[in-house]
């Protein structure tokens, strides 16, 4: 595993994820986010996919 520091764009925040290499390069070349990084939270992975943290993807799509 190694720590993979991620930028959240909305609120200039970074955050350390932890990640396996390999899975990561699985996701790159085109397996789905949620299968190849299966152990990550749906925040993390939201983070690595779009820039966004769970705490600013909140904000900007508050529930009904």
């Amino acid at each position: 595993m190694i720590k993979s520091s991620v930028y959240c764009v909305h609120c200039d925040t970074d955050y350390d994820i932890m990640v396996d290499p390999t899975d990561l390069k699985r996701w790159y070349d085109g397996e789905l986010i949620q299968v190849a990084l299966d152990y990550l939270t749906d925040d993390e992975r939201e983070l690595l996919m779009s820039g966004t943290c769970g705490k600013c993807w909140d904000k900007l799509f508050p529930e009904d």
